[in-house]
């Protein structure tokens, strides 16, 4: 059985079977799994630290999640804007005219 995913204006949908999930806004979803996701590296890398053997896969875990850190505001910004096309709602628009 294939979950059917639909994208609302503000929410995404994903129904799988009898089970419905609603996300608020698709970019909260995905702030959300990034923050697992670093602290998952974070804890990870510092447990790989102990071992000598795995300080390396420590280190990169360690630069995955200072990665995802720095993609937070990234995440942010794409949340909270919105790209509209001003121009064509505007009263004086013609697409024939040439744009200065």
């Amino acid at each position: 059985m294939k979950p059917e995913i639909s994208h609302k204006k503000d929410f995404l949908d994903v129904k799988a079977g009898r089970f419905r999930l609603y996300f608020r806004k698709r970019y909260r979803l995905i702030t959300t799994v990034n923050d697992l996701l670093i602290g998952l590296f974070f804890v990870t890398g510092s447990i790989l630290n102990f071992f000598s053997s795995a300080e390396v896969f420590g280190m990169v875990l360690y630069l995955c999640g200072s990665l995802l850190l720095g993609s937070r505001p990234v995440l942010r910004i794409m949340h909270d804007a919105e790209l509209r096309n001003e121009m064509k709602e505007s009263s004086n628009y013609n697409p024939a005219k040439k744009q200065e």
